[in-house]
């Protein structure tokens, strides 16, 4: 195993909604906000381009009121299969990787694939999982109220 598998992050995820609608949470303003961020965070969506070479950006405020700004670029968006975005800390380029996620419907179910590569450490890559873990729990609760 070499150092870009161990800090690459993957993880599969299924939902009970139609592609469309697990790809479109994604890219529309107020879906978006309603379920981004793991726990116990409080996300806003100060910007939200959804085109190619459009950007995003996210505040992420912690507990302790400190602030996260994520924010990226959005590489490929192919309705409903793919979206790539780069991700990372606003106005840190130490701090940036990539997200691909991956969106393929199976008997009306839609499984996710989320693929983060460029995030260095295993450490980063550990908190990542924890946090996208969180975020992909509010996406699904999302979705089971709005589908």
């Amino acid at each position: 195993m070499t150092a870009d598998d161990e800090t690459m992050l993957l993880i599969k995820r299924t939902f009970d909604a139609k592609a469309e609608e697990v790809f479109d949470a994604w890219l529309t303003r107020e879906r978006w906000q309603a379920w981004i961020g793991p726990e116990g965070m409080d996300c806003t969506v100060t910007v939200l381009e959804p085109h190619v070479g459009g950007t995003y950006r996210i505040d992420m405020r912690a507990p302790d009121g400190s602030l996260i700004p994520v924010a990226g670029k959005f590489e490929v968006i192919d309705r409903p299969r793919t979206l790539r975005f780069t991700w990372g800390w606003d106005g840190d380029p130490s701090k940036q990787s990539l997200v691909t996620l991956g969106f393929t419907e199976v008997n009306g179910a839609t499984e996710l694939t989320l693929r983060q590569e460029g995030l260095g450490t295993v450490e980063n890559r550990r908190q990542h999982e924890h946090g996208w873990n969180g975020t992909l729990a509010n996406l699904h609760r999302y979705l089971e109220r709005t589908s």
